[in-house]
């Protein structure tokens, strides 16, 4: 067991220290890696589905690793036919290992999609679940891309830093991304720390989240 959260980052820090993905800045943004068809076909799932609101009130989460009960107000929907067949596609599984030049494999056999709708939507800081080494965010939909310059914080040199001191000056080292409908971000979310903040507009955003953890 590590002493302290520092040690235990450090720890998972070494443990993927080998990802060619890390080493290039931790996560990229590609354009048009899924067909706009597929796009199509999983935001109809998306808005279609059985949705449940997710929502934990902020000040309640102490979690200074992974995982935790980060703040949030999220509108969450479980994948379906469209999101599972891409989910468990052989393309792309290996663009994502080509991505870390490591071999990789899907966490659980679903993946879902999460809406953001309207100015209090949003997800605190956080770095994700143990298992999640990597999260592929894929924007299917969003009414407003360009509000506030970005759809995504991340804290690129927090690798080895307890969220607590994030979260005391969340201002410091924060880099914001844009990610535009059809865009797709693949990003070291155990390692990274970053949140979606809330927009400055009634702003629609949908999004489809997949998991995948390295497993060398």
């Amino acid at each position: 067991m590590s002493c302290c959260p520092a040690c235990e980052l450090r720890t998972e820090l070494s443990r993927l220290r080998r990802s060619a993905l890390l080493h290039a800045g931790g996560y990229g943004i590609y354009r048009r890696l899924i067909d706009p068809g597929w796009i199509k076909s999983m935001l109809a799932e998306a808005m279609a589905g059985g949705q449940r609101i997710d929502q934990v009130a902020s000040g309640t989460d102490t979690e200074d690793v992974r995982g935790g009960e980060p703040a949030r107000q999220i509108v969450c929907v479980e994948g379906g036919p469209a999101q599972d067949q891409l989910f468990a596609s052989t393309a792309l599984q290996s663009f994502v290992a080509n991505e870390v030049k490591l071999p990789i494999r899907p966490c659980g056999t679903r993946a879902s999609y999460s809406i953001y709708a309207g100015p209090q939507a949003h997800l605190d800081i956080h770095r994700d679940v143990p298992g999640c080494d990597l999260a592929l965010i894929t924007c299917l939909h969003d009414s407003d891309p360009l509000a506030g310059d970005g759809a995504i914080d991340l804290w690129l040199d927090g690798l080895t830093t307890p969220l607590r001191e994030i979260r005391a000056d969340v201002e410091q080292q924060r880099s914001r991304l844009a990610l535009l409908p059809g865009d797709s971000l693949l990003i070291h979310g155990g390692l990274i720390p970053h949140r979606i903040p809330p927009p400055i507009t009634d702003r629609l955003r949908v999004v489809s989240l997949m998991c995948f953890e390295i497993v060398a």
